[in-house]
């Protein structure tokens, strides 16, 4: 599908909506204090390849053409602002990407591109014992995937300068790798990894440790070392496929350790698997205090163990869009039944659980906006007729 945003996508520019802006964030502001403001919040996780998929671009070329980037980006940022109006209809800045590749930089791994979809990292060892003993990475100075990165971000930035962008370019300075667990396991078949954890625990704690170390050494780069630091972000999709026994011995030291370094004054879990086992022990013990509700896990579930501890984001999923054009009957039924549950007191923000995912109804999601804008205002007022 393909949206013509008929201009010159340099054109865009953020200045008309500083208002919105400023009350979108107000808003998730208060509901993320544990407070109910004039409606529940609703926002959504939008990257780079939903951008491509709307607007006709490659989704593979997309990763290894900044220039390519700053022109979708700037089409889908338009679509954002001025059709979708979210309360995550907030980003301030172009932003390069490159794929979940992370630990492939880090590591050395080596990467694959597949024709028309993202790329993804090769295994680099076969067993938890090859990785314990074996795996290294070279300090972020001496890294030359992270040189490479680097300039491929200055590349990006000249790119939005040539072309006029009207809103700044960004790169970060680090690689944002994945916390121990779902680091290893993109080194290492998640399976073996798993199956590792009952026969040789030991072995598994030693990989863990040396992806720890380089969490640091690159995290260092962008978080104040010591803190304190305005947030923390954890993205841990494989603690999902574990027990709480096992997240709370293998994963969960891991938690503290980067709180306690870094010192967040919010500490974000991001996950798109279904979490509910976990839900109870990331409430009481991890020191989480906001998280993404994967698209598979029961809002029933998180609002019982984490209503009013931990900031809630999530109670839908991708498939309730993959409908083409409108948004079917049944999600918004399953979109009321969320308000109804979770919103009352705040400390909720409605959305897709995790990333929205290419292929799902932007006409869908728009018309999502518009139902909370009109039902999702405080109180909430929702029956039970409307909901069953």
């Amino acid at each position: 599908m393909c949206f013509d945003i008929g201009m010159n996508p340099a054109d865009f520019s953020l200045e008309p909506f500083k208002k919105d802006i400023e009350e979108r964030n107000k808003r998730m502001e208060i509901a993320a204090s544990f407070k109910e403001a004039d409606r529940v919040p609703v926002a959504f996780s939008i990257g780079g390849s939903y951008y491509c998929w709307m607007n006709g671009y490659d989704i593979g070329e997309y990763y290894i053409n900044p220039e390519m980037q700053i022109e979708a980006q700037l089409k889908g940022l338009r679509w954002l602002y001025e059709e979708l109006r979210a309360d995550s209809s907030t980003n301030s800045c172009l932003w390069y990407e490159t794929g979940p590749i992370q630990e492939a930089v880090v590591f050395g791994a080596d990467i694959e591109r597949p024709a028309g979809t993202s790329p993804r990292i090769v295994h680099k060892y076969r067993t938890v014992a090859e990785a314990a003993e074996k795996l290294s990475f070279p300090a972020p100075a001496d890294n030359p995937r992270l040189k490479q990165f680097l300039a491929d971000g200055e590349r990006f930035k000249r790119a939005a300068a040539r072309m006029g962008a009207k809103i700044p370019a960004y790169v970060p300075t680090n690689l944002a790798i994945h916390p121990p667990l779902s680091c290893l396991c993109a080194l290492v078949d998640p399976a073996v990894v798993y199956e590792a954890m009952y026969e040789e625990p030991e072995t598994v704690k030693a990989a863990l440790e040396k992806c720890f170390a380089a969490y640091v050494a690159y995290y260092d780069l962008e978080w104040k070392a010591g803190g304190p630091n305005d947030a923390a972000w954890i993205a841990d999709d494989n603690c999902c496929f574990i027990s709480a026994e096992l997240f709370r011995e293998f994963e969960m030291p891991y938690y503290h350790r980067i709180k306690e370094r870094y010192r967040p004054g919010q500490f974000h879990m991001h996950t798109d698997g279904p979490s509910d086992h976990l839900f109870k022990t990331i409430a009481a013990e991890s020191g989480i205090t906001q998280m993404d509700v994967g698209g598979f896990s029961k809002l029933e579930n998180a609002v019982r163990e984490m209503k009013g501890r931990v900031y809630i984001s999530g109670g839908l999923n991708c498939k309730d869009f993959y409908e083409k054009g409108p948004m079917p009957a049944e999600t918004r039924k399953k979109a009321l039944r969320a308000i109804k549950l979770a919103a009352p007191g705040g400390g909720f923000n409605l959305a897709i659980g995790g990333e929205t995912y290419v292929g799902t109804s932007p006409e869908g999601i728009c018309e999502l906006v518009k139902l909370v804008e009109e039902r999702g205002k405080y109180p909430i007022n929702i029956s039970d007729s409307e909901i069953s």
